[in-house]
């Protein structure tokens, strides 16, 4: 069986040049899909595995001799990387001071942020971990505020329509059909929110995005779940306070992303794709003097 991918089908494909490899069993003893066995002292591939190489590249990164080639579902053996050295990386120190230090940014310097900054942040955020490789994650980049406010613009609208079929009694009609939670969301959030969007910008002011500008755009294929846009936004998230930029995810972007089609279409989300967040993105107007301690609702360990 292969894990599907919107893009690739296939199983990732193994090479092993027997005339390197020292059969140490370090790369049968990652591979977390078990496609690789040590069996009778020599490293095997199992054609019975049950999801097939996932090219996730473990076993290629971990071979001492580097005999291990893996290619396909977007991997090839080009795509390795130095591996930085502990000096290189953030301790946990640090990585908890980067926790601390961000703050959701909703008021932003009239400053626009340099198109290299932005692809810096993609690039960053697309090396962070995943769930099954490749990422089955799309972002589009929307830098100006011109073109941010296009956008806005025509999601605000989408709302005006939206609380205009959901009156209080197709409401209390919905409610027999999706229960009650959903429709207490619908009653007491999402309806409530549009209509904060719509009033803001009939008043000339912006409480979708912000008036930042720069917004990123993720969606998923599919085949991959909201939690991998939401980890991938997350990831881009700390990348942006690392290099000195403040952001806010938003949630309201997208459930009329989803219904506008054309919209969606001439931001270059294929169609298939379902929008799940935005990442608002631009210089911070407001310096914060210092951080909050925050915890967890409940926190068990069990022994």
């Amino acid at each position: 069986m292969t894990v599907i991918h919107s893009m690739f089908n296939e199983s990732g494909r193994i090479e092993i040049d027997e005339s390197t490899c020292e059969q140490c069993g370090l790369c049968a003893g990652i591979c977390p899909a078990e496609v690789l066995t040590l069996k009778e002292g020599r490293v095997q591939t199992r054609e019975d595995s049950p999801f097939g190489c996932i090219a996730c590249g473990h076993c290629m990164m971990t071979c001492p001799q580097g005999s291990i080639k893996v290619t396909g579902r977007g991997l090839c053996p080009e795509d390795l990387l130095p591996l930085p050295s502990r000096e290189e990386r953030a301790n946990a120190d640090q990585l908890q001071a980067l926790f601390q230090a961000r703050r959701s940014i909703r008021k932003f310097k009239e400053r626009e942020v340099e198109a290299e900054l932005l692809k810096r942040i993609v690039e960053m955020a697309s090396s962070g971990p995943m769930g099954i490789p490749p990422w089955d994650v799309g972002i589009t980049i929307v830098r100006g505020r011109e073109n941010v406010q296009k956008i806005a613009g025509e999601i605000v609208r989408g709302y005006e329509k939206f609380i205009g079929i959901f009156r209080p009694w197709v409401l209390a009609l919905l409610r027999l059909f999706i229960g009650k939670a959903s429709y207490e969301q619908f009653r007491t959030f999402i309806i409530p929110l549009g209509k904060i969007y719509v009033r803001s910008r009939r008043e000339g002011r912006d409480m979708l995005f912000y008036d930042a500008p720069a917004v990123l755009i993720f969606h998923h294929s599919p085949y991959a779940d909201l939690a991998d846009a939401t980890i991938a936004c997350t990831y881009a998230m700390l990348a942006a306070e690392s290099l000195g930029l403040g952001s806010t995810m938003i949630g309201g972007a997208p459930p009329i992303l989803q219904r506008n089609k054309g919209l969606s279409r001439r931001l270059g989300i294929p169609e298939a794709n379902k929008p799940s967040l935005t990442l608002i993105v631009g210089y911070p107007a407001a310096k914060f003097q210092r951080a909050v301690r925050r915890s967890f609702t409940v926190v068990n360990t069990v022994q």
